[in-house]
Formats: structure tokens, sequence, C-alpha cells
């Protein structure tokens, strides 16, 4: 299930809040709050909910290195800061170009600006070499508009829409760790 944030949600805020939940430790329940009448009181959350979705969720925490889980993934956070138009509007050269910027485990930023048919070629090599019962794991493109592809309501959905869809396919277990995706995120476009 995917959670769509409105838009007066202050991204990068939510982000560094949650990257602060997330290095926080987390207190075991006192006594008093498991003796207690409420049954909810008993509860207690051991991590906060993920940015991007619902269980089963993509969690930043399972993407660091731990002796008792090691990873293959190589990142640990995805944003796509924003986007570029490269060229005239009224020239039909015209493309637009997304700064995606990935946070490496040693916390190294690295900045690969892509065009939408980078993340088109990537899905499709994905689709390709994974067996079928892991396709489903690689979440749909947003879709082309061509008549509205410069406007600036609509690029700023696509980012959003392209920094999901990225974040499920670095941040993923599985996925993550695969050598077409490191090759991706390295090249330059």
């Amino acid at each position: 299930m995917i959670e769509v944030l409105p838009d007066g949600i202050d991204v990068e805020e939510e982000a560094r809040l949650y990257e602060e939940l997330c290095d926080s430790p987390v207190e075991p329940a006192s006594d008093s709050e498991l003796s207690g009448s409420n049954p909810r009181s008993r509860r207690r959350r051991t991590r906060p909910e993920s940015l991007f979705s619902h269980e089963p969720s993509i969690w930043l925490s399972d993407n660091t290195n731990s002796p008792t889980s090691p990873t293959p993934t190589f990142a640990r956070n995805v944003q796509i800061s924003g986007w570029t138009l490269v060229g005239d509007r009224s020239n039909a050269g015209a493309y637009v170009v997304f700064d995606c910027a990935i946070t490496l485990k040693d916390g190294t930023v690295v900045h690969a600006h892509k065009r939408y048919s980078a993340f088109a070629e990537l899905d499709a090599l994905l689709r390709e070499m994974l067996p079928p019962r892991m396709r489903r794991a690689v979440p749909k493109l947003p879709p082309k508009s061509p008549l509205s592809k410069f406007r600036a309501a609509f690029l700023d959905k696509r980012r959003r829409d392209l920094q999901h869809w990225l974040a499920s396919v670095i941040l993923h277990p599985d996925l993550g760790g695969r050598e077409v995706v490191r090759h991706w995120v390295m090249e330059s476009s």
C-alpha cells in the first residue's frame, strides 16, 4: 500500500525527523506500562512508520550493516532533490534531468543526474534479469505524458513518484544489492 503525502508536507523535515527516530535507541517498556490495565499501553512501537509504505515496509535502518543482519544494499537513503530543464521547450531536443541524491552506507552522498529514459532502462533491465517471482518487487514507473512533460506541477509529481520508485528499488534488500543497480547509480548519463 502506498501512502500519498499531501502537498503541504515538508519532505526534507520529515526525512530529518525520521533519521533522528531511526538513530535513537528504543527503550523497553517499563514494568508499570506492562502491568497496566489498558492493553494499548502494553504495546510499544519498536520503530517509526516507513516514509514510503506500510507493511511490508522498506526501512532505512534495515539497510545499515550490523553483525547480526548484513544486507547487500549499498545505500541508506534516496532523495530526488529536483529537476532541471535542459534546452529550450520550443526545441524538439529539450529534456528534463532529475537530481538523484543517494546516501551511501558510509554517509557519502552521490548525485546521479538521470533522465526519465534512464529510469525506464533500469526498470526494463531489472524486469528482464529477475526471476518471475521477484518482478513483482519492482514497482511500476510513473507514466509518460507528452502533452504536459514540461509543466512544473507535472514534473514535481513525477519527481515524487520517481523518488518513491527509486527508493523502492535501491533500498530493497534483494534489488538494491544487484550489480545493475550499482552500475546505474555510478554511471553518468
